[in-house]
């Protein structure tokens, strides 16, 4: 009896960390907005987009008590690291938006830290004060729950939970304006689902251009980029010497289905005038190709978003 008292007791506490930590939403946070243009040939209109992506939202309540302990962990680690209160820089992203009237705020994966309820309703509730759409693909912690990790369980119970922000039960999505085409696709392991890729190769052997948006950025064509330096100064290398952090050749070695979007992507007359992602934590903007450009947002969890002005070529 007396050890249900004490959990329960726990229990309590928790939750009453986790109003205040909701309600902390309601003041200020501080936030990095980059500012960037892009300037994409065969359009006729401008655009504005916020790109979010790495907030890590982890809140949890009694609906996932196995998960209370982790959530806390992972919170209060984000925190340290970065100084910030996740659900405060989440909130002055989403008023950003708002303020700045954003053609379309593109959340490019890991928004919450796992498939927990609270988080997902505490995003939900932060998504409905937007004025216009959005896009939302998740990344490699979405969905995770626990110990399932990219499991064909989670994929098949956690993954559901998030329909209300993907508006999908598909592993990609399109966001069609007339001369555009925004595509997402879920990070699936570093890798791709098989009928998300046959669904978007048509969108990318087409005329119309497109921007993907994905969690784990690409691997520039470039031999020794900038880009995987960095990537590489700080995630390290994996057991087997590959950049742990990009897709490509030399790193997260895509398998057949993925390289089927990746020969889509990186062909002589691809319509991809662009890639949005995050998944590093760090803020990066280079060439994927001769024609091609991929734009890499900071980690949300600091208040960094990149607003991307894309405008007609001349």
């Amino acid at each position: 009896m007396f050890k249900q008292q004490i959990q329960s007791a726990l229990t309590a506490l928790v939750l009453v960390c986790l109003v205040f930590a909701a309600k902390a939403a309601d003041r200020p946070g501080s936030i990095q907005i980059q500012e960037e243009s892009l300037t994409i040939a065969g359009i006729q209109n401008n655009y504005d987009f916020l790109l979010i992506a790495d907030t890590h939202i982890s809140l949890c309540d009694e609906r996932d008590p196995a998960l209370l302990e982790k959530a806390k962990s992972r919170r209060e680690a984000f925190e340290k690291e970065s100084g910030k209160i996740a659900v405060r820089t989440f909130h002055s992203l989403i008023t950003d938006a708002v303020k700045n009237d954003t053609d379309l705020t593109i959340f490019a994966g890991d928004i919450t830290d796992s498939a927990m309820y609270a988080s997902i309703e505490f995003v939900q509730q932060e998504l409905d004060r937007l004025d216009g759409p959005y896009l939302y693909v998740t990344g490699n912690h979405d969905f995770e729950y626990g110990e399932e990790y990219f499991s064909k369980r989670a994929y098949r119970e956690y993954f559901p939970r998030l329909k209300s922000l993907t508006h999908t039960k598909e592993q990609f999505v399109i966001y069609e304006y007339e001369d555009l085409i925004i595509a997402g696709i879920n990070d699936k392991n570093n890798q791709f689902e098989k009928n998300a890729v046959n669904a978007l190769l048509p969108y990318l052997k087409g005329k119309k251009p497109v921007i993907l948006v994905m969690h784990v950025p690409l691997q520039p064509q470039e031999e020794h980029s900038a880009l995987e330096q960095q990537a590489d100064d700080i995630w390290g290398l994996s057991k087997n010497g590959r950049c742990r952090v990009l897709i490509g050749e030399t790193a997260c070695k895509p398998n057949r289905t993925s390289q089927k979007l990746l020969d889509a992507v990186f062909a002589k007359d691809s319509p991809v005038a662009a890639v949005f992602a995050g998944h590093i934590h760090f803020y990066n903007r280079s060439m994927l190709n001769a024609s091609s450009e991929q734009l890499v947002t900071g980690a949300g969890y600091y208040g960094d978003a990149v607003r991307i002005r894309v405008r007609a070529k001349a």
